[in-house]
């Protein structure tokens, strides 16, 4: 096992403190690393027992089936997770001079992808890495995938509701919506405005024309998802929790109009 990197799948609902502490009994010499930072030298070569263990994503094999708007939500969702070869997680760093008023224009990821020998869940809940690839993903690349994929959730859950596979209990869309509206008044995508659609950003960074029209497309896309979503909330919302609703839908208001503008 020595200096071996392996993904493993944990048993259903553990969270990854249990997890730690199941491999740290069946090790009990081993000393638990506490950051995702590839070890180095010194601890690849110690006599020491080391155990490095951190959550990584998997990214889904066939993404075509998770784009057909016919293919049903539970499908989709097993394809999310089975049949996976690859897995990544992410590093956030930042490069050069941060800026204190808006982090996000020196918000760079270090993303690192993980291929396997073979496909997890097999035979065996674990498989060994076979390869890993590190590469760094710019501010604005990143920006791109976070609106990207927060309006695959919100779509996702939203056609959940209007297939009435969600019965009765509104609290998850109250919390996703509640969660992309505060935080589109509060910073999130306001701040991507201000990071990338700046006229001295633009000016230095001639290249990223299309990733900036790219991210504006997003954003827009957002404002509809959401407006859908708050219809279907309207639809749905239990009496006392009207106020909430009204809250989202002026927070809403004021979110499409900054980006309109």
């Amino acid at each position: 096992l020595q200096n071996k990197e392996y993904v493993c799948r944990g048993h259903d609902y553990e969270r990854l403190e249990a997890f730690q502490q199941r491999m740290l009994s069946e090790f009990p010499q081993a000393i638990a690393m506490q950051h995702p930072n590839h070890p180095d030298d010194s601890i690849l070569q110690c006599d020491a027992q080391y155990l490095q263990i951190y959550a990584v994503t998997p990214i889904p094999d066939n993404i075509d089936v998770l784009q057909m708007d016919r293919v049903p939500d539970r499908i989709k969702s097993f394809y999310r997770v089975n049949n996976i070869r690859k897995f990544r997680y992410d590093r956030p760093f930042h490069k050069g001079p941060k800026d204190k008023e808006n982090e996000f224009k020196s918000l760079w990821i270090e993303r690192t992808t993980l291929t396997l020998t073979h496909s997890l869940p097999g035979i065996s809940r674990w498989f060994e890495v076979e390869r890993r690839e590190l590469v760094e993903v710019s501010p604005l690349e990143n920006a791109i995938q976070v609106v990207e994929n927060k309006n695959q959730e919100l779509r996702t859950l939203i056609s959940q509701y209007q297939h009435k596979q969600m019965h009765g209990n509104i609290n998850l869309l109250s919390m996703c919506l509640n969660g992309v509206i505060d935080a589109a008044v509060n910073g999130g995508i306001a701040r991507y405005q201000e990071a990338f659609f700046d006229k001295d950003y633009i000016a230095k960074h001639p290249g990223d024309a299309e990733k900036i029209t790219q991210l504006k497309e997003l954003m827009q896309e957002q404002v509809h998802v959401l407006g859908v979503g708050l219809a279907v909330h309207e639809k749905f919302v239990h009496p006392e929790m009207r106020p909430l609703h009204k809250k989202l839908i002026d927070q809403f208001q004021m979110m499409r109009s900054s980006l309109y503008h």
